[in-house]
């Protein structure tokens, strides 16, 4: 038969079993009513992630931008001020193209572009030249860059000069042109942009190989002493 005290620490040992059981159950039913509170950290993580069309939106083929926390979003009147800013390049949509015969220098002609718009344009590089159905443009006289990007407000010209031909009569392909398709450069200078100006010429026009225009000027006396 057991001793009392064998009876007393088998009572003991049932009870402990007994409450350890009864705080498990009680940890899961809380669990089940009340979820763990989230750590700091999961709140940095959730305030973190980038909203749809935010800047921190990641683009394919780059790899995935900072969080939309470390970008202030661009505000309406930030965008409308950054669009009033930019600078469009002068073409025929915006400007008006002529080009007229000048009796000094021989075998020239003044090339005009006018800001028809309201805004401001910039003639950029050079124009490029189409005589006729030639395949390529004339060249550009690269001596003649200016020292900064001709820039014109509403109203203003710029000025490029066209040498048709040499004035010794040593240009090759001599030949009588009628229109001229004015080409008009992007900022790169490597290519054209905008709307081009289709222009007919002064009667009996001659051309040759070594036709050539410059660079936009601000003045016309600048434009055609190439």
């Amino acid at each position: 038969m057991p001793t009392a005290g064998r009876i007393t620490a088998a009572a003991f040992v049932a009870a402990a079993v007994v409450t350890i059981t009864a705080c498990q159950g009680q940890s899961v039913a809380s669990n089940q009513v009340s979820p763990a509170p989230a750590t700091s950290a999961a709140k940095e993580l959730a305030s973190s992630t980038a909203t749809p069309g935010s800047d921190s939106a990641a683009r394919p083929g780059t790899p995935a931008a900072k969080p939309a926390a470390t970008t202030p979003a661009a505000t309406p009147a930030a965008d409308k001020g950054k669009a009033a800013d930019r600078i469009v390049a002068c073409s025929a949509a915006n400007s008006k193209v002529t080009a007229n015969a000048i009796s000094r220098p021989i075998n020239h002609l003044a090339l005009t572009v006018t800001n028809t718009s309201g805004k401001r344009c910039a003639a950029y590089s050079s124009p490029a030249l189409i005589f006729d159905d030639a395949q390529a443009a004339i060249q550009a006289v690269r001596e003649s860059v200016p020292q900064s990007v001709v820039m014109l407000e509403p109203g203003q010209s710029a000025y490029a000069g066209i040498r048709l031909s040499s004035a010794d009569g040593s240009g090759a392909h001599g030949r009588t042109a009628h229109d001229l398709t004015v080409y008009f450069s992007g900022r790169s200078g490597n290519d054209s942009t905008g709307t081009p100006a289709h222009l007919a010429l002064p009667k009996d026009t001659h051309i040759d190989d070594s036709a050539a225009v410059t660079y936009w000027q601000s003045d016309l006396q600048d434009a055609i002493k190439w």
